[in-house]
């Protein structure tokens, strides 16, 4: 059995694609470019943003300039929407089970501390997550990546070795991350990546509910 998991938050622990779909056509519309559709979305997102906002006709320029306008724009449409989401279907089953069999989950995200520690607050499954490792600055996000390196300083201090760990994410950068590590990879659909980008970065296991993951690690040595 694993001894780690690491968890994406955004479209992967919390069900907020739609809310984020709609700040970033938010953040489009303000910047001069032309909304999409959720499919669209899908087939289209990536980190850094300012990469997604540029494709879709926003002023890569002005936004470089204004980066602080970016994130309050994205924010204030967010985070009270986000404030509403629940946890995917499954999740705090799946957390329990884990926490029971002594098995470490944290989340490694591109959005904020601050902001994932309310949801867990909120949500109620704080207890259930070791560490938090994501982004002090709200506009992080938008300019750079940084998951990689916070997740190998992490396992590297905490002593962990690859074959212990799992990683499960919405988007290739999850599955990205864990060849790179070493580490056996989980993809989960329903979130803001489309199947078909999931499905070319090529996970060690492709899922479309978190009920799944419990087989996959039962069944690791």
């Amino acid at each position: 059995m694993k001894k780690l998991i690491v968890f994406d938050w955004n479209g992967t622990l919390l069900s907020d694609t739609q809310a984020c779909f709609e700040a970033d056509n938010t953040v489009i519309k303000y910047f001069g470019g032309q909304p999409i559709n959720l499919q669209t979305y899908k087939d289209t997102i990536i980190i850094p943003a300012i990469d997604f906002y540029s494709q879709h006709g926003c002023d890569r320029k002005e936004m470089e300039e204004n980066i602080q306008r970016v994130g309050e724009v994205f924010h204030s449409f967010y985070e009270p929407r986000a404030a509403k989401c629940r946890t995917r279907r499954g999740v705090q089953k799946l957390l329990t089970w884990l926490k029971y069999h002594s098995v470490i989950s944290i989340i490694l995200s591109n959005h904020t501390i601050t902001g994932i520690n309310n949801q867990l607050v909120r949500l109620g499954i704080n207890d259930y997550i070791s560490e938090v490792l994501a982004n002090a600055s709200s506009n992080y996000s938008f300019i750079g990546r940084n998951k990689k390196e916070k997740l190998e300083i992490f396992v590297n201090k905490r002593g962990y070795k690859p074959k212990d760990i799992l990683i499960i994410g919405d988007s290739p950068e999850e599955t990205e991350i864990g060849k790179t590590l070493g580490i056996e990879t989980v993809a989960i659909t329903g979130g803001y990546y489309s199947e078909a980008r999931l499905k070319t970065a090529k996970p060690d296991h492709l899922i479309s509910n978190m009920s799944e993951l419990q087989e996959i690690i039962l069944r690791q040595n």
